[in-house]
């Protein structure tokens, strides 16, 4: 037994000094992944030895589980975005905050998202804020399998006039603790415009993962149907989905807008952000929008489901 800690740990030696990055990889018979926000849970076939040895900066596991290896510090995530509503000239206006009508604490905790998150602020952090998103963290194999059950975490945030997410102080990066098992896909969500999500995985580089979504169509899941060019070879999220089901069509011109038209505020029908509902919301961003919808995985906002029926998904206490 000695000699084989002995080889071992020559071993990891041998690994810190090659400088090299390995990418663990399996193809097992048989196994499984299943996940929710708060947990997941994968298997394959048994195996009689599947002990973990490190010395702090490398790890060797035994058996075909093998982790794909994340930051202590978790993930740092770089994002750009852009809101059809308010975009003009380059970059998005900031009229909300302008008027004073953001909120102090995150929008996102009612139907269809159903977020929980305590993000608030004491007051909004700089005149650069547009208005508040919900970005959600999925953990798939590829962008087909990344639906609701995929979730591993959410978080509201601030996007800034330039596309910029960041937290809540309007200025850095967004981090969260989670790890993934598969490949990182990225969801933006916004209360009167159609959710995005990435169509291919988001990488490190740097230590931080970055994506602009704002490039191209083939940026988003789902492509030119899920995307809306706002300027020559500048694309957003698209405007008009007033009552957040995914769908740009009559219920939100005729159950959201009207019922607001002429008013003032933080509304839902406000579709181009102005703080006022008016003719310009319908005429120029619903209108030319109705018919459209959504492509990320499991429709608009949809909260964690369980994984399948059968099993249930839980954190230990």
């Amino acid at each position: 037994m000695k000699k084989i800690y002995i080889i071992m740990i020559a071993g990891l030696s041998f690994l810190a000094s090659s400088g090299q990055t390995v990418q663990p990889q399996v193809i097992a018979s048989s196994g499984d992944y299943f996940g929710c926000a708060s947990a997941s849970l994968s298997w394959t076939l048994g195996e009689p030895v599947t002990e973990t040895f490190s010395n702090g900066g490398i790890l060797l596991t035994q058996g075909f589980q093998q982790p794909v290896a994340i930051p202590s510090a978790g993930i740092s995530l770089h994002l750009l975005a852009f809101l059809e509503g308010p975009y003009e000239a380059g970059e998005m206006n900031n009229a909300l905050n302008m008027s004073g009508v953001i909120p102090l604490s995150q929008p996102y905790n009612t139907a269809p998202w159903n977020y929980s998150g305590v993000e608030s602020v004491a007051a909004v952090p700089n005149g650069n804020v547009i208005d508040w998103v919900l970005v959600e963290l999925r953990d798939a194999p590829d962008a087909v399998s990344a639906g609701s059950a995929a979730i591993v975490a959410r978080q509201a945030a601030f996007i800034l006039n330039n596309g910029h997410i960041t937290g809540s102080d309007g200025a850095s990066d967004l981090t969260f603790s989670s790890s993934i098992q598969h490949a990182l896909f990225v969801v933006v969500w916004h209360r009167n415009h159609l959710g995005i999500m990435s169509s291919v995985p988001v990488v490190p580089a740097g230590g931080i993962y970055s994506y602009d979504f704002t490039t191209g169509p083939a940026k988003v899941h789902g492509g030119i149907n899920a995307h809306k060019q706002v300027a020559p070879g500048v694309w957003g999220m698209t405007g008009g989905d007033g009552n957040a089901d995914g769908q740009i069509n009559n219920g939100d011109k005729n159950d959201v807008w009207a019922l607001q038209a002429g008013t003032g505020g933080y509304k839902p029908g406000d579709f181009n952000l102005d703080a006022q509902v008016n003719n310009s919301d319908k005429n120029d961003v619903w209108k030319p929008n109705s018919g459209l919808g959504g492509q990320v995985p499991d429709g608009a906002g949809a909260s964690a489901l369980l994984p399948e029926e059968g099993y249930k998904c839980f954190v230990p206490e």
